[in-house]
């Protein structure tokens, strides 16, 4: 099994050895700190903020390390065919409006002669009783009627046909706005911007990753215990962290977190070799004076309790 390289135990053992090597037990002194490697990490964790829109970026409102509050605007994608989409289905509803006046003004004179020829036939029936007219007129005045009749009736409904377009053009500036608006991306919480990944003409996708930003709040140092002594660390217990650097102390805290289970793969697989010891993870809150860079790797002391 291989050693675990960035989990160092501090304690001494002292042992005195008999002829056949027996260790005297009375001279170990209990354990009373954990060594470790920790990483610099906002309480929330950084956030990776994506474009969710499409098209080429035109501003960067919020420059690298600034403090950018919740809601506010940090990266402006060009919306100008959008808006031009807009002002257009606006134009259309303008447009469908007089026609829709237009139809209202037809629909009342189809009203009013429906009115009438059906008034021509109801008379026309009342003459022929009494011979006034023939027949064939009754039957003309009767085709008249129901022509008309059906005129009106096509138009009431060629009205519904163009109110409705009027519902869809709605629909169709309210989309339009809303993606025009999702070209202005906004700042998910308060904190400082850390990095951009983008730059002002470059082309991006709705899941281009844009930025990183650190949530504002307290900073915690993450780190691991190998499993030989997980169960000595506990919530409460305080902690210091040193400079990798200089091996000054740049911050202490109070461990918060303990993982409920043992994992495989270290927090720093990616930058030291395999390990195939397990190990338990720890998170500690730092004090708000602790003088730490986000993403640095520091020394990390947990002070066990006895």
């Amino acid at each position: 099994m291989k050693t675990f390289p960035y989990l160092l135990l501090s304690f001494a053992v002292f042992a005195s050895c008999t002829k056949k090597e027996t260790p005297n037990v009375a001279s170990v002194k209990p354990i009373s700190q954990v060594v470790g490697i920790a990483r610099i990490e906002p309480e929330q964790g950084l956030i990776e903020v994506s474009a969710g829109a499409s098209g080429r970026i035109t501003s960067l409102p919020v420059a690298e390390n600034a403090l950018a509050t919740k809601g506010e605007p940090i990266l402006i994608i060009d919306s100008s065919t959008d808006q031009a989409q807009v002002t257009q289905a606006r134009a259309k509803i303008g447009t469908q409006r007089a026609a829709i006046a237009a139809q209202e003004a037809s629909i009342a004179g189809l009203k009013i002669l429906a009115d009438k020829a059906q008034a021509d036939y109801e008379l026309n029936q009342k003459l022929l009783a009494v011979k006034g007219v023939t027949g064939q007129t009754l039957r003309e005045s009767e085709v008249n009627a129901a022509k008309a009749q059906q005129d009106y009736q096509k138009g009431l409904t060629d009205l519904k046909q163009t109110t409705a377009k009027i519902t869809e053009l709605n629909a169709d500036v309210a989309y339009y706005a809303t993606v025009a608006v999702q070209k202005t991306v906004k700042s998910p919480y308060t904190g400082k911007l850390l990095e951009w990944k983008v730059a002002v003409g470059d082309y991006v996708t709705a899941a281009t990753a844009v930025a990183q930003l650190a949530p504002a709040g307290r900073l915690i140092a993450r780190t691991e215990v190998d499993e030989l002594f997980a169960e000595r660390v506990k919530i409460g217990q305080k902690a210091d962290v040193f400079s990798q650097a200089t091996g000054k102390r740049i911050g202490s805290g109070v461990v918060y977190f303990t993982a409920d289970f043992l994992k495989r793969k270290s927090l720093f697989a990616d930058e030291t070799s395999q390990e195939d010891r397990r190990v338990r993870e720890v998170r500690i809150r730092l004090n708000p004076d602790a003088s730490v860079l986000i993403n640095g790797r520091v020394d990390c002391t947990i002070y066990l309790s006895q």
